[in-house]
């Protein structure tokens, strides 16, 4: 069980995260409207620009994929299940929720996830 303090440090820490993951987004959708108004008659240009364009889709799917992790972390903020390990249910350590307050499972568990998707 996390006591109100911790849980309120982690909740501001997943905030500001958010925040720099949504200005990243826009960033990224900048870019990419830039990118869509240059018209290019050099195949070249255009083949870097495609190349461009699919590193930024990568880029807004990844920083999509997070903020669905910070949404859900912050979901269990409210409903105090909050730095409890989802697969084994042991508490996450403290150094692994301080660097990703996100994260769902403790070290050993994600370890295994891990070894897993390498493995398939």
């Amino acid at each position: 069980e996390m006591d109100a303090a911790s849980l309120r440090h982690y909740q501001e820490k997943l905030l500001k995260r958010k925040e720099q993951v949504l200005a990243a987004m826009a960033h990224v959708e900048k870019e990419k409207q830039e990118l869509l108004g240059q018209k290019h008659f050099d195949w070249l240009d255009q083949a870097w620009d495609e190349n461009e364009m699919r590193v930024l889709e990568r880029l807004n799917d990844g920083y999509l994929r997070e903020l669905g992790k910070i949404e859900m972390a912050e979901g269990r903020i409210s409903s105090e299940s909050y730095g409890g390990c989802l697969a084994c249910h042991e508490p996450i350590e403290k150094a692994r929720l301080d660097a990703f307050p996100e994260t769902e499972f403790c070290l050993e568990c994600q370890d295994l996830r891990e070894k897993f998707e390498k493995a398939s």
